[in-house]
C-alpha cells in the first residue's frame, strides 16, 4: 500500500534547481520587507536575519549525496532548504536531563526541531524541507513559528537548567 503511495505521489512532485531555489528564497525575503543585499551571508544560497537579538540562518544548497535519512524524493529533488535560530548553549549540568526534555518538547512541536551540536554546544532550532516543498509565503510564518517555540523554550527551561541565551554577538 505505501509503494503505492509513493508512486502515485511522486509522480506529482517536480524538483527544483538550486538557483532557482537561491532566487524563490531572494524573493520570498523581499516579501517580508528585507534587503536581499542586507540579509546575504558569505557564500551563495546563505542569509543571516536577526528577530530581536536572535540570528535566524536560512540556507539553500545542492545535497550531493544520498543517506540513509534522505527521504524518499532525493533522486527527484536534491536541493534543501533550511532554517536554523541557535537557542542556546548547551547547560553544563543536568545536560542529559535537558536533551530527554527537548525530545519530549519535539513531539509536539508542528514546525522545526531542536537539536544538539556538540562541537558548538548550541541547542538550535531547524526546519529542513527539500527545495521543491519550501513556500516563499511560509518563510515569514516558519520564522515566526521558531522564534516563538525558541522564546517559549526558554522561559520553560532557563532557571531549571541556568540556559544562557544565543544572541548575535555572542
Amino acid at each position: 500500500m505505501i509503494e503505492l503511495f509513493r508512486v502515485k505521489f511522486t509522480k506529482y512532485l517536480c524538483f527544483v534547481e538550486i538557483n532557482d531555489l537561491v532566487k524563490i528564497v531572494e524573493l520570498a525575503i523581499v516579501e517580508m520587507g528585507l534587503s536581499k543585499e542586507e540579509s546575504q551571508a558569505d557564500e551563495q544560497g546563505q542569509w543571516i536575519l536577526l528577530k530581536n537579538e536572535t540570528p535566524i540562518y536560512i540556507d539553500a544548497w545542492d545535497d550531493k549525496q544520498s543517506t540513509p535519512w534522505n527521504y524518499f524524493i532525493f533522486e527527484q529533488d536534491k536541493t534543501v532548504f533550511q532554517i536554523t535560530v541557535p537557542f542556546c548553549y548547551g547547560p553544563t549540568l543536568k545536560r542529559a536531563e535537558f536533551l530527554e526534555e527537548l525530545l519530549v518538547v519535539n513531539l509536539n512541536l508542528h514546525l522545526g526541531k531542536f537539536s544538539y551540536n556538540t562541537r558548538d554546544n548550541v541547542v538550535v532550532l531547524s526546519y529542513r524541507v527539500p527545495g521543491s516543498a519550501f513556500k516563499p509565503d511560509s518563510l515569514g510564518p516558519t520564522i515566526d513559528a521558531l522564534a516563538y517555540y525558541a522564546e517559549m523554550a526558554y522561559h520553560v527551561l532557563k532557571d531549571e537548567f541556568n540556559l544562557k541565551r544565543v544572541v548575535e554577538g555572542n
